[in-house]
């Protein structure tokens, strides 16, 4: 069985699937419990992101190769993480049968507005989402495949929360349309 979910309703649209919640801690912590309740075979989780400078643009689909976790303040030299978290691979024969272009996935705790951050966050990754980390970590720790398919609805940036709102439901309907070969 594949389990798919997302961080709300509205992103699932008509799909059956599991509303997970915000952030990537609430994610983790849901996931867990899903994984450890209902024993899928594999997850898909879709939702909206937004895209760093040169990243896809705003309309399209992506499909996540890899998703890595930034604690934002370390990226501004305002401290340190001694053990950074390790990127995850998203499982490539999911990937694949996603009907979109295959990108880089950063998951940060907050949206990111702030310029000189999103430049920094910006460096070797092309996509931000709030949710992505938490859901691999917890398919990576109980042994599921994941994969991840985002509309894009925003570029990173002081304008990413006006553009969102504009650009929501049309994101999310290009990711759900980017995965009806995975879903059968």
């Amino acid at each position: 069985m594949l389990m798919v979910v997302a961080a709300t309703r509205e992103e699932l649209g008509p799909l059956a699937g599991e509303a997970l919640g915000v952030g990537p801690v609430v994610v983790a912590a849901r996931m867990a419990t899903l994984l450890a309740q209902r024993r899928p075979d594999a997850v898909l989780l879709l939702g909206t992101a937004g895209s760093y400078p040169d990243g896809p643009a705003i309309g399209e689909p992506i499909a996540a190769r890899r998703v890595g976790l930034s604690p934002s303040v370390a990226a501004m030299g305002l401290g340190y993480v001694p053990r950074p978290p390790v990127p995850l691979v998203c499982d490539p024969r999911m990937t694949s049968a996603i009907a979109a272009e295959k990108h880089d996935v950063l998951t940060v705790s907050a949206i990111t507005t702030d310029p000189t951050l999103t430049q920094r966050l910006a460096d070797s990754w092309q996509v931000e989402h709030m949710e992505a980390y938490g859901v691999a970590v917890a398919c990576a720790q109980a042994g599921v495949p994941f994969a991840c398919c985002l509309g894009i609805a925003n570029a990173v940036g002081p304008d990413a929360h006006m553009e969102w709102l504009m650009h929501r439901n049309a994101a999310q309907d290009r990711a759900r349309e980017a995965v009806a070969a995975l879903l059968g």
